[in-house]
């Protein structure tokens, strides 16, 4: 797997063909936000990317902006852009070739849970921040973020993100951003894209945890504060939401049939393996009759067999006497004694 270094970030949000998506007003209300704190600063963008964000802290009054990030191309695309206060350059935000103390503003948004060393690139960071300079970071909300991005190597809890910056701030404090499903009633010259004041009202609320983006500032002085800030996209992203929303249903209504019918068959399967028991039974049952009726049939046999054995013996024997016998009927002993016998039985008789 390659070796993410500090702004090696494969995600880049290009405004130009992503600003009809709730991803455009995630990313610019960020630099918006902070642009309040950009007029007369040094301001350092740190993991720039495209460089949408310095160009709109540039355009709010900077000294200087300096755009940096790790990723040759996209660098030396964003120098398009460049200016007499605004320039870009390609850097390692854990490795910075600046001077302690250079920049009196530093952004750094969704970038350090791309980081191998996040704690290492807090403290690089500080390191060129000048006293009494400003931090301003952001990063996913792990309790509320969707899991699952591979670009993210980790993600923190507002609380862990909090800790994380204490670890190397003294002074830090949290903001929650939010996405809103806004309605705004503009005048015509307000239409087209760009900077509006707007009195917002919220019909719902949250609370600190519950962002899906966690945002802080951190220094080691008194903190700003910076005026809210919120940027508006169109309604593609919320159609696309209710026919995600219109698909996610039909797959659940079918998923719900599916599963019905799964377990109907379920039922079934359990039904015919009961009547597959209980016809294993019977033929277990089966199965020991024919043994045992085989067994007696065995037993059987063998004394039909010694009874046949015995019949021939006795056979045999009778056939020896009639032998012996004709062959005393016809001796001359027998034939001369025949005169004898008459006259012993005569006198039996008498």
């Amino acid at each position: 797997m390659a070796t993410h270094t500090a702004t090696s970030i494969p995600e880049r949000f290009v405004p130009e063909t992503m600003r009809e998506e709730l991803l455009a007003a995630e990313h610019l209300a960020r630099y918006e936000w902070a642009s309040a704190l950009a007029p007369g600063a040094r301001v350092l963008d740190a993991g720039c990317g495209t460089g949408y964000g310095s160009r709109i802290l540039a355009t709010a009054g900077a000294r200087h902006v300096l755009g940096a990030d790790v990723a040759a191309a996209v660098v030396e695309a964003a120098r398009a852009h460049e200016s007499e206060c605004l320039e870009f350059a390609q850097a390692d935000i854990a490795r910075l070739p600046y001077a302690d103390g250079s920049f009196d503003l530093i952004t750094c948004f969704e970038v350090i849970e791309h980081v191998p060393e996040p704690g290492a690139v807090l403290a690089e960071l500080a390191r060129v921040l000048a006293p009494g300079g400003v931090l301003a970071i952001s990063s996913p909300n792990a309790d509320r973020y969707p899991q699952g991005n591979p670009h993210h190597l980790r993600e923190f809890t507002t609380g862990e993100f909090e800790a994380l910056l204490q670890e190397v701030f003294s002074a830090v404090r949290l903001l929650a951003q939010h996405q809103w499903v806004s309605s705004a009633v503009l005048e015509q010259r307000d239409l087209a894209p760009g900077a509006v004041s707007v009195r917002t009202v919220k019909a719902a609320g949250r609370w600190l945890g519950s962002e899906t983006y966690t945002i802080a500032l951190a220094g080691s002085g008194a903190l700003p504060e910076p005026p809210p800030a919120a940027a508006l996209t169109g309604t593609v992203e919320v159609r696309r939401w209710v026919e995600h929303f219109d698909e996610q249903r039909r797959l659940i209504e079918m998923q719900t049939d599916y599963l019905a019918s799964l377990e109907e068959l379920d039922a079934e399967r359990r039904g015919l393996r009961l009547q597959l028991i209980g016809a294993e039974a019977e033929l277990a049952e089966a199965e020991a009759r024919a043994h045992e009726i085989a067994a007696r049939a065995e037993a059987v046999e063998a004394r039909a067999d010694a009874l046949e054995e015995r019949a021939d013996a006795l056979q045999a024997e009778l056939h020896a006497a009639s032998a012996l016998l004709s062959s005393v009927w016809e001796s001359p002993s027998w034939r001369s004694t025949r005169p004898l016998r008459s006259v012993k039985r005569l006198l039996r008789r008498g």
